[in-house]
């Protein structure tokens, strides 16, 4: 049997283990306070992303197309969380149009431009462009009216358009703009009147393509955001070893977690 000394020492490297382990603890503690505003960030951003966007894959049937229309043109936004599989949307082949550097280089700056567009991440801006197609207007030509039912997203190369709405001119437009982008990122009609001042050329996106690369994107963050919870409970429990005092029999081991 040890002297008292000797308990003294033990129980003092023992009670020093388990300050060493609660600094620990706290350490990680504050980590995964961290995460859990991260996974918070996360999960907010997959809420935006299924709060404005529809599945791009769904099959819509002519009488919901008419029932869209109808929901639509009463202005209201609409607000539709949908449940879907990553792997439907692995399967979806986006379409993909050559275009020079000019002009990839002036839609990407176009959209890093545009208030409403500007948060999205570069891969997505860069399916975007990979996505888009030519359209050409003469002079004279409206593209967009006020009130109907917009399914495209444009961004102008060349030429010149003016915009109004209820007949009083916002502003015009030239190259290196994009308009339209408010019908697809919301369910909501056309908000004002675009008509072209000369002879344009623009680039479009139609609603289910953007659709599609919105969903996927927030697909992935949703998958990699379950696969960190099941990560962080592997940190968790921790389990102390038992204590030994010499003569004195072992102490309990302390579950924390």
């Amino acid at each position: 049997m040890g002297t008292l000394r000797d308990l003294q020492y033990a129980l003092q490297e023992k009670i020093e283990e388990l300050r060493q382990r609660d600094a620990l603890i706290d350490e990680l503690e504050l980590e995964l306070d961290q995460k859990d505003e991260l996974i918070q960030r996360l999960q907010n951003e997959l809420d935006k992303y299924r709060s404005v966007i529809k599945p791009a894959t769904q099959q819509v049937h002519k009488q919901n197309e008419l029932n869209e229309q109808q929901r639509t043109k009463r202005q209201a936004i609409s607000a539709e969380p949908t449940a879907f599989d990553i792997q439907d949307l692995s399967h979806v082949t986006l379409p993909f149009y050559p275009k020079s550097p000019q002009s990839k280089e002036l839609i990407k700056e176009a959209i890093l431009d545009n208030d409403f567009m500007k948060n999205l991440e570069l891969s997505q801006i860069q399916e975007i462009v990979d996505c888009m197609y030519p359209v050409e207007y003469g002079k004279d030509s409206c593209i967009i009216k006020e009130g109907d039912v917009g399914s495209l997203v444009y961004v102008m190369e060349d030429g010149k358009v003016e915009v109004t709405k209820e007949s009083l001119k916002l502003c015009t437009m030239g190259p290196g703009k994009v308009f339209g982008e408010l019908a697809i990122l919301y369910n909501c009609t056309r908000t004002a009147t675009v008509k072209t001042l000369t002879n344009v050329k623009l680039w479009a996106i139609d609603r289910q393509c953007f659709q599609t690369i919105m969903m996927r994107t927030g697909l992935i963050k949703h998958t990699e955001y379950m696969e960190f919870l099941k990560r962080g409970n592997q940190l968790f429990p921790f389990t102390f070893p038992t204590l030994e005092l010499p003569g004195r029999g072992y102490l309990s081991s302390s579950k924390w977690f």
